[in-house]
């Protein structure tokens, strides 16, 4: 597995951990380890992506960080990516 696959699993997995976390605060909001759970996979969810970012460009438009020009788009769309 290469490591743009490898990185989009890991933030793919968080993303999962933190939307399911979340859940369960909704009716549980004051369950300490479900916060801490919730804070520990948001911090490696943000570092994943911005590995990701670094490496490969942004996953989202909104995590476009150039100023000067809209560089969201010199990646390949998604039907241009190799399977």
């Amino acid at each position: 597995m290469c490591e743009r696959q490898r990185l989009l699993n890991l933030i793919r997995t968080y993303d999962f951990a933190l939307t399911e976390v979340s859940l369960y605060l909704d009716s549980h909001p004051n369950c300490p380890k479900a916060l801490a759970y919730y804070q520990k996979h948001k911090q490696l969810h943000e570092e994943a992506v911005r590995l990701y970012n670094e490496q490969f460009g942004p996953l989202t438009n909104r995590q476009n960080s150039d100023a000067t020009r809209w560089s969201w788009t010199d990646n390949p769309w998604p039907w241009e990516k190799e399977a």
